[in-house]
C-alpha cells in the first residue's frame, strides 16, 4: 500500500509540475510592441540616461523602461523582453552623471551609487515630469523627448 501511495505521489507531482510548465509556456501576458525613441538634454544625446514608462490608468505588475545610448537612442523593455504594452504611460527620466560610476566591485556587492541626477529632479517624478506617450499597435518610434536642464 505505501509503495502505490509513493507512486500515486510521484505521477500526482509530475502532473501538477508539467500543468505549471504549460501554463508558463503560454504567452503570460499582454503582447508587446516594440518601439524605438531617443532622448537629448538641451539639444545633445542623454547617454545613459534611465527612461521609465508608468502605465496610466490601469496597474501593470511590469513597467516598461529603457536607458539611452551614446546617441540618444533607445529601445523599450518590459521585463527583459523588447517591448512595451500597447497603452497610455507617464514617463519620467533620470540622467546619471556619467563621471560618477560605481566601481567593478561595488557593482558586485550591489553597492555604489549611479551618480547625481544631472536634470536635478525636473522628471523623476511619476505625474510631474510632464512626460506622456501614447503606444499603440502600430507604434514603432516615439517622437524624441527633448529636455532641458
Amino acid at each position: 500500500m505505501l509503495a502505490r501511495i509513493s507512486s500515486f505521489n510521484r505521477f500526482f507531482v509530475l502532473l501538477t509540475s508539467i500543468g505549471i510548465a504549460l501554463t508558463g509556456c503560454g504567452s503570460g501576458g499582454p503582447s508587446l510592441v516594440q518601439v524605438t525613441g531617443s532622448v537629448t538634454v538641451d539639444g545633445k544625446p542623454a547617454n545613459g540616461a534611465t527612461l521609465i514608462f508608468h502605465p496610466t490608468g490601469k496597474e501593470m505588475k511590469l513597467i516598461p523602461a529603457a536607458t539611452s545610448d551614446e546617441n540618444g537612442k533607445f529601445q523599450l523593455a518590459t521585463s527583459a523582453k523588447v517591448g512595451v504594452p500597447v497603452g497610455a504611460y507617464d514617463v519620467t527620466v533620470v540622467w546619471p552623471d556619467p563621471s560618477v560610476q560605481p566601481t567593478a566591485a561595488q557593482k558586485m556587492q550591489g553597492l555604489g551609487d549611479p551618480g547625481p541626477d544631472l536634470l536635478n529632479g525636473k522628471y523623476a517624478k511619476k505625474g510631474a515630469s510632464g512626460l506622456k506617450s501614447e503606444i499603440t499597435s502600430s507604434t514603432k518610434e516615439l517622437p524624441a523627448f527633448a529636455l532641458t536642464k
